[in-house]
């Protein structure tokens, strides 16, 4: 996924600079941000058929809760499949239950497998002759009601998703043929959630940008959960610390320490996996601490759930919905924290 820094920076800073986009209240609001679940026709090359269950929980968690939902592009794999054939598989059992939501309680982002979403009708709106088609981005207040998020897709000044998004979806109508050999094989299969928190360039990129501008940004795309631009192995770095300073904190505790020194051993282990895959680095900054300027909610295609971020009041949170979970709650909450805290360390305000 190759990024052109020169182009996503143009792109990003013209969207930040629009006046025109909408910009969302956080308080008194809760919101979930949904990306990348890629609904296809449910057949061998639909990836995301196997979590539509887990959605559907998901869904209706939010429904019951009074939840928000923001749908950050890429809901539908239309490079792959027609609108018809998607509809005909989703239609009864997940837009159903989107358009349980009022219409101002479902909001669309475009990204660059779903962008057909400028123009209406739309299957998740309850009355889609009243919807006037999907904008490529929205901003939102922090807990300071200061207007200092940004959220977009994230395909903007991929190579392959942006700028040749004609060839390359002309190649994923071709691959969707050999897609399910190859998934038989292991290849192109999706990790789980927690694992997806591969450091890649265009983490780089996007966060550099979000630095630079002193903006929070909010996207989707690279199927990478991120939180507060840290990857998995500074959080298990970090957890690892934790730990060990209450051990040393309450040395004459055995059962605590002895609890927490397995803690550690099964932490250490994962971290070792990181770094033994070279995904230790982190996707902003290396060698110093990141600021908490970049998001990304993951996606709904891995192989143990969906991962999605949450905002409600000023506290944002990064979740993830267990596919094999057979009892409530059936989610997890990886990370959380204050916006209007991330906001004064990015100086948004």
């Amino acid at each position: 996924m190759a990024q052109d820094r020169d182009q996503t920076f143009k792109q990003l800073s013209n969207l930040w600079e629009d006046t025109t986009i909408n910009v969302l209240e956080t308080k008194n609001n809760k919101y979930a941000i949904l990306s990348d679940l890629h609904f296809g026709d449910g057949g061998p090359a639909d990836d995301f058929r196997h979590n539509i269950e887990t959605l559907k929980r998901l869904l209706s968690h939010c429904l019951v809760n009074d939840f928000r939902l923001i749908l950050l592009g890429d809901i539908e794999e239309l490079w792959q499949f027609d609108l018809d054939m998607i509809k005909k598989k989703y239609d009864a059992e997940v837009y159903s239950l989107f358009r349980k939501f009022e219409n101002d309680r479902v909001i669309r982002v475009f990204g660059n497998h779903d962008r057909e979403w400028e123009s209406p009708p739309d299957p998740v709106m309850s009355n889609p002759d009243k919807t006037k088609g999907a904008p490529e981005a929205l901003k939102m207040k922090d807990g300071n009601n200061d207007p200092c998020i940004l959220l977009v897709h994230g395909h903007q000044g991929n190579i392959e998703s942006d700028k040749n998004s004609w060839s390359s979806k002309f190649f994923v109508r071709i691959y969707k043929v050999v897609e399910p050999w190859l998934k038989k094989m292991k290849i192109g299969t999706h990790p789980p959630a927690i694992k997806s928190q591969i450091t890649k360039d265009y983490e780089q990129i996007m966060y550099a940008w979000a630095k630079e501008n002193k903006v929070i940004l909010i996207c989707g795309h690279s199927h990478r959960a991120i939180f507060a631009s840290t990857s998995y192995a500074r959080r298990l770095e970090n957890e690892i610390e934790a730990l060990r300073k209450v051990n040393r904190d309450h040395q004459n505790d055995h059962k605590l320490v002895s609890e927490n020194k397995k803690k550690i051993k099964e932490l250490n282990k994962n971290l070792r996996e990181e770094k033994k895959k070279n995904r230790d680095i982190d996707p902003a900054d290396p060698g110093s601490k990141p600021l908490p300027c970049y998001f990304n909610s993951g996606c709904g295609l891995f192989t143990t759930g969906i991962t999605c971020l949450e905002i409600e009041n000023d506290e944002i949170r990064l979740v993830k919905w267990h596919k094999e979970k057979k009892e409530e709650p059936f989610y997890e909450i990886y990370e959380r924290g204050k916006l209007s805290e991330f906001s004064t360390q990015t100086n948004c305000t």
